[in-house]
């Protein structure tokens, strides 16, 4: 690690800026991962305008349809790939405790800089419940952990902010990714918790909203972010430059970009929001035509069916991401 046990908090806030983006796996004919593949959509995701870092194993690279091994082996091709270069912030959910620490254990010794860990996905939960697990794992780790609250029916628990201060004891939590969808949940969050640690978003509107709200308490990263990959081209870097203009405090410059961003996402991505979950295999099939390797989905995900790729390949033509 490039910190101590217990001062995640604060290299957390002095090293992580721009978008922590998320990884797609891509699969071999036979299922497998496709090693080189990943290799090749790690170094697409870092030349993508605005990246700082990579989000590993989220829910958009399919964690939960691969073994232990695998994801152990995942971990390890993007940290070699990386090498070094950003941060790296390594999913560790699971809805047991133990092997959330196993995960998180071999996450930094393989050289991550962070680890996200979800509230249990599985199984009855309850507010003390889910704190005890929280302690748990931090009992048994020293790398920085990173909670996640999101109102997604497909997580099925809401991490709530009375519940993230509850766990503000623990000296590894270092920050808490709040994907609510809701700038009353998000403000609510900010204000409970972020003068303690850093509150994040994967979305520009509500990074933005922070910069200006809670200019002494507001992340200078988004984690978890896909529209740096699904959104913008070099040719055409929206993300990179709403970026730009929303670290230099330019907020206008920013919502214009902002605005162009979510003209794309609306269509893409985000009715399947509003609908409580992430198309995955239809995000990943964007990311394909935008250059990533993806090589299909695995079950219990299904392909995405002709219409939605031919919508989203004229949606694409429409902002300009693919050439005519």
């Amino acid at each position: 690690m490039r910190y101590g046990r217990g001062e995640a908090r604060a290299w957390v806030r002095g090293n992580l800026r721009g978008y922590m983006t998320v990884l797609y796996t891509p699969f071999d004919s036979e299922g497998g991962i496709d090693e080189a593949g990943l290799r090749h959509n790690v170094e697409e995701t870092l030349r993508r305008p605005g990246v700082g870092g990579l989000s590993v194993n989220s829910i958009h690279q399919e964690f939960w349809t691969f073994t232990h091994d695998e994801r152990r082996r995942l971990v390890d091709i993007v940290l070699e790939t990386v090498a070094g270069r950003v941060p790296v912030v390594v999913g560790c959910s699971d809805p047991s405790a133990r092997n959330v620490i196993a995960f998180a254990r071999h996450a930094e010794r393989a050289g991550a800089d962070l680890v996200m860990v979800w509230p249990p996905y599985y199984g009855p939960r309850t507010p003390a419940g889910v704190r005890a697990f929280y302690e748990q794992v931090a009992d048994a780790i020293d790398i920085g952990m990173i909670a996640y609250s999101t109102t997604l029916a497909e997580l099925g628990y809401y991490l709530a902010p009375p519940q993230v201060e509850a766990i503000l004891h623990l000296p590894q939590l270092c920050a808490v990714q709040d994907t609510t969808l809701n700038f009353s949940s998000f403000a609510a969050m900010v204000e409970r918790v972020g003068d303690r640690i850093a509150v994040s978003t994967s979305l520009e509107e509500y990074f933005l909203y922070g910069l200006m709200a809670f200019p002494e308490r507001a992340a200078e990263f988004m984690i978890g972010s896909s529209r740096p990959v699904l959104c913008q081209t070099a040719a055409a870097p929206h993300c990179g430059l709403f970026l730009q203009a929303a670290l230099r405090r330019d907020f206008a410059e920013a919502a214009r970009h902002n605005r162009t961003i979510v003209a794309i996402a609306d269509r893409l991505q985000s009715r399947y929001f509003a609908r409580g979950f992430h198309h995955v295999a239809l995000f990943k099939t964007i990311a394909g035509l935008l250059g990533m390797r993806t090589g299909g989905v695995r079950p219990p995900l299904s392909a995405p069916d002709a219409a939605e790729i031919e919508e989203c390949r004229t949606i694409l033509l429409e902002a300009g991401l693919l050439p005519a």
